[in-house]
């Protein structure tokens, strides 16, 4: 499976061209072949495959985003207790925690999307 952005951008390339090639022999009316099929099948098993992967990857970078959330809330509640502005620094640490709050979520969406993909890729 491809890591870096400019080998996903490769092998996207690569299945543009396939999928121009094969959309061609379409429409020149050549029929579908046994190999057509079974390439198709290992093209949607490897899509599901990359969304199952690019749902981890967004799960863990909301995880990260969570966690520097609570970071920064912790530090302005900790500012607030010597503050005098600290009200304000309570505010900005609420503000910081709603945001943890939907990072979570967020995550927790992307890691039920991968389940249900790793589901339908079985």
């Amino acid at each position: 499976m491809p890591t870096t952005p400019h080998d996903r951008g490769e092998l996207a390339r690569m299945r543009a061209d396939e999928l121009a090639a094969r959309r061609a022999e379409l429409e020149s009316g050549e029929p579908v072949t046994d190999a057509a099929v079974t390439d198709a099948r290992r093209h949607a098993h490897e899509a599901l495959e990359r969304a199952v992967s690019a749902h981890q990857s967004s799960a863990d970078r909301h995880d990260d985003a969570e966690q520097a959330h609570l970071r920064a809330a912790a530090a302005h509640e900790q500012t607030a207790l010597g503050a005098d502005d600290g009200d304000d620094h309570l505010d900005i640490a609420e503000r910081h925690r709603d945001e943890a709050r939907w990072h979570r979520d967020a995550a927790t969406e992307h890691r039920k999307r991968r389940d249900e993909d790793a589901e339908r890729s079985q």
